[in-house]
């Protein structure tokens, strides 16, 4: 699987990594991300790049 380096995020039932159709935004991407290794560590990546943009981390 190709991981896509241009995240965007601007359809929320589709995966910014893989472009797979998830089942919900919400709960559907975190059951994604847990079994798709690549996509998992394409979020991360996504979230270590912004963790400075916040202020704190987040729950989520």
């Amino acid at each position: 699987m190709a991981v896509n380096t241009t995240t965007d995020w601007s359809d929320p039932v589709t995966c910014p990594f893989c472009g797979d159709e998830l089942a919900s935004p919400g709960a559907g991407f975190v059951d994604h991300i847990d079994e798709k290794t690549d996509c998992e560590e394409g979020f991360e990546q996504w979230r270590q790049n912004i963790a400075g943009d916040l202020a704190g981390e987040w729950a989520g």
